[in-house]
């Protein structure tokens, strides 16, 4: 009976790493070869049908049943998603009036604001999936979930976006009330922030804490990501965990209990307040889980880790993955829980590194694995990103910390200049620090952008992960 009961829980465990991979392998062949035809409710149904035979028939063979069950999943969500897209390229070069909801939060430069809507209804009721990228007059009130109404020409789309319409007219413009009430105790705690910290610095800080870069200083945002720091400033897994940590250590200490259900707390908050977008759900799911495992006190291969976030968050929105933001946050993990310790090893072997050789190989480890996504799309890198990082990122946890702090010390006397000036004062050695390698442009490497053979970079990468495997499994047989 034991050994039943093991063979079962192994069972059990390939089939939800079957039904990953089934699910991943679908989002990519289904986009690729853009398959419309899973459409029918039907098919759900099938899936369904499928997981639950193969759930609980205790037998390997059954695992290959999951992977097809987890591709015909994502055939059928993408089938909807691109019934969507179909109908909206339907409408390029026409005018039509649309109705939809701002996702995230709307962003306003000299140029004007730019939303993202979705739950899109077009005309006086025809309901279709995807998003459509908007260009309008600068409007700074429009916030995130108001629901608009547009007259305009739609155009073609780009990225995850179906469609895009440039300088529509505003038929009609609501907003719920009381409103997002997340979103409204952020704004407010964004604005005891920005006034005791300096506007340039403020929106830095705000970038760091919240997520919020509308506000930071013009061209900073260029020079991050010249100089490859753009990911200190969209509020994903290194925000995140650092965020978490920190509630962990503070709660843990009344029970462990404790320390899970007021960390999950704050991430699903923290998730709220920032905004559903990708690299966030992916920062948010990894978070849960790891703190689910910690409590637990097991242990869960990264990889595997990985592929569940991955395959959940495709199943939510399949798009997902040619989202360049879901594409770097998985990949810059990817490349600091996998690939990290292989290069760890190979330059100290079984020694553990100091803090600063440890932040050296991570910096370089995300670096690495991001490099071909980062080619495809920018078509920089910088030479000298991994020295930037060094300078940056030992101090951005304190950076976080003092913002935080300045916006709840305020109207305490005394204590909220000390704080607000420590906190202005360490985000102008960040400031000064970007600006300083972002002028540097002879270490910059540029090509042409789209360029696919950019990413045989992974064969090389992966290679090496692989080669690195097997010697490590021929050593441990040897000592035995």
């Amino acid at each position: 009976m034991r050994w039943k009961r093991v063979f079962e829980e192994i069972h059990q465990s390939f089939f939800v790493v079957g039904l990953m991979v089934g699910v991943v392998v679908g989002a990519v062949l289904g986009i690729i070869f853009r398959v419309n035809y899973f459409a029918s409710p039907l098919w759900l149904a099938v899936v369904i049908v499928m997981l639950t035979f193969t759930y609980f028939r205790p037998k390997m063979i059954f695992v290959v049943v999951a992977v097809i069950s987890g591709m015909v999943l994502m055939f059928f969500r993408i089938s909807g998603e691109l019934a969507g897209e179909n109908y909206i390229r339907e409408l390029y070069g026409r005018n039509v009036v649309i109705t939809g909801t701002i996702s995230g939060d709307a962003k306003s430069d000299e140029t004007g604001t730019k939303v993202k809507l979705i739950n899109l209804k077009v005309g006086e009721g025809i309901v279709t999936t995807g998003s459509i990228y908007v260009s309008l007059a600068k409007n700074e009130k429009l916030a995130r979930d108001d629901e608009l109404t547009l007259s305009g020409k739609m155009t073609e789309g780009f990225g995850t976006y179906a469609g895009y319409m440039y300088k529509p007219m505003i038929k009609e413009w609501k907003r719920a009330e009381p409103g997002n009430m997340v979103v409204r105790i952020r704004d407010w705690f964004a604005e005891r922030i920005r006034s005791k910290i300096p506007e340039d610095e403020a929106g830095l800080g705000l970038a760091y804490l919240l997520g919020m870069r509308t506000g930071m200083k013009d061209g900073l945002d260029e020079n991050l990501r010249m100089v490859g720091l753009v990911h200190i400033v969209v509020a994903s897994g290194a925000h995140l965990s650092i965020l978490v940590e920190i509630a962990r250590k503070i709660f843990g200490k009344i029970s462990r209990f404790a320390g899970l259900a007021f960390s999950m707390m704050f991430v699903v908050f923290f998730m709220a307040m920032v905004g559903w977008t990708p690299s966030i759900l992916r920062a948010g799911m990894m978070a849960i889980l790891t703190l689910l495992t910690w409590y637990a006190g097991r242990k869960v291969a990264p990889w595997r880790m990985i592929l569940i976030v991955a395959g959940t968050t495709l199943v939510m929105n399949p798009m997902f993955l040619i989202d360049l933001g879901w594409l770097l946050s998985f990949a810059s993990y990817a490349g600091i829980m996998m690939l990290g310790p292989g290069i760890t090893r190979f330059f100290y072997g079984e020694k553990k590194p100091g803090v600063i050789p440890s932040l050296v190989l991570t910096t370089m480890s995300a670096t690495l694995m991001t490099l071909p996504i980062t080619l495809y799309f920018y078509g920089t890198i910088s030479l000298i990103s991994v020295i930037a990082n060094l300078l940056i990122l030992p101090t951005l946890p304190y950076a976080m910390g003092l913002v935080f702090l300045t916006g709840v010390v305020v109207g305490i006397p005394g204590v909220e200049m000390v704080v607000s000036w420590c906190a202005m004062k360490l985000l102008d050695f960040h400031i000064a620090v970007v600006e300083f390698f972002g002028a540097m442009k002879q270490f910059i490497v540029e090509i042409p952008i789209y360029q696919k053979w950019v990413f045989l970079i992974y064969v090389v990468i992966f290679g090496l992960l692989i080669v690195g495997l097997i010697k490590r499994r021929k050593n441990k047989k040897l000592m035995l």
